[in-house]
């Protein structure tokens, strides 16, 4: 959390703890470096539009703390399939690459992504468009 890193959050209307925070989201929900910058977007997205986040990761987290099993429907702190903005805190530790794909987001239209049973990252403009991507390329991690 250099300077120059602490202010690239900063610039997008977050404050560090927020940011940290949703670096930890990004850390769980994609493994490739290369698409972290546009999970970024997605999230920065919805958070300033004050949609929910959606994350399956945020969710699981706030479960498995509260009862030590996965649930999308845990009411949690952390749950922010059920809660708008940020969780309360970071659900893991973080990397250089997901801080700074914080700070310097992509610049796409995306609204929402799915990572699929192949390891690849679907990103899709529509809810229709998503539910497709979801119904195509994730039958066991989205089950």
């Amino acid at each position: 959390l250099n300077p120059e890193v602490r202010a690239a959050i900063n610039k997008q209307g977050l404050s560090i703890h927020e940011g940290v925070t949703l670096a930890s989201i990004i850390e769980k929900e994609v493994s490739k470096p290369e698409d972290r910058k546009v999970v970024a977007q997605v999230f920065l997205k919805r958070f300033r539009s004050g949609m929910v986040l959606g994350s399956d990761v945020t969710a699981f987290y706030g479960a498995l703390i509260a009862t030590g099993t996965t649930s999308l429907q845990y009411d949690s702190p952390y749950n922010t399939h059920l809660h708008v903005g940020m969780p309360v805190g970071p659900i893991s530790n973080v990397s250089e690459v997901s801080l700074n794909a914080v700070g310097h987001p992509s610049d796409t239209d995306y609204l929402y992504f799915v990572s699929g049973d192949d390891g690849v990252t679907y990103f899709s403009k529509t809810l229709e468009q998503h539910n497709a991507a979801v119904a195509a390329h994730c039958k066991k991690l989205c089950s």
